[in-house]
């Protein structure tokens, strides 16, 4: 049996490696902090203000654990959560794209984004960085059934809070913005999920009426 004097010398032995990763942690956990400071397009439900895209991804974390049932059964919940905490962070240096922009500006986000991706992540410990890297790009290439309902939970929940039950709307924001524009840009992310598709329309139908967008 290995006594305490032993463990002792091993723990002074490996104290140095520790740090050095602990450092590494807390550096990365220092500048994700900054999300905080990314400002997004959508307002809070009651309109006081814009949303923070760390406000942005705790509410979809939030989302994904309240609407489990919606998901097919074979998504992984956890990995959807995990997938959801970590798709934003590149925003703290590629900063956020409202999601109808131009196809040319995606695409010139999607290359901020993936260097983003590598400063931000090479923050990590070597063992870490790919998994978080991967995380962020699984989300990205929506081909897993938990990266699918993901994404359509995060194209739902900017709706839910701008013409959910009492939202005011962004007619002021976004003029531009019709009902039929926006259900043709949210149709590929949630036309998967009947129920949630379903309510998305509704939702955006008692929106024309009351008058917070735009029929179009």
């Amino acid at each position: 049996m290995t006594n305490q004097s032993e463990n002792d010398r091993i723990a002074e032995a490996t104290y140095p490696q520790v740090i050095d990763r602990l450092r590494a942690q807390l550096a990365f956990l220092v500048t994700c902090d900054r999300l905080k400071n990314v400002v997004r397009t959508t307002h809070l439900h009651d309109g006081s203000r814009a949303e923070n895209s760390a406000e942005h991804s705790w509410h979809l974390a939030l989302t994904a654990l309240t609407l489990a049932e919606y998901a097919p059964p074979d998504v992984n919940l956890p990995r959807v959560v995990e997938l959801l905490v970590i798709h934003d962070l590149v925003e703290i240096y590629a900063g956020d794209l409202y999601f109808g922009a131009t196809d040319e500006q995606h695409d010139e986000q999607a290359l901020q984004e993936q260097a983003a991706a590598q400063a931000l992540f090479g923050l990590l410990p070597v063992d870490r960085r790919g998994h978080f890297q991967k995380l962020w790009e699984e989300f990205e290439a929506k081909q897993t059934s938990e990266a699918r309902f993901a994404k359509a939970l995060d194209a739902l929940q900017p709706m839910l809070l701008t013409w959910g039950e009492g939202g005011k709307g962004c007619l002021e924001r976004e003029p531009d913005l019709t009902a039929r524009r926006l259900l043709m840009l949210k149709e590929k992310h949630l036309q998967a999920f009947p129920a949630l598709w379903r309510w998305a329309q509704q939702m955006i139908d008692e929106a024309t009426r009351l008058g917070t967008i735009a029929a179009g």
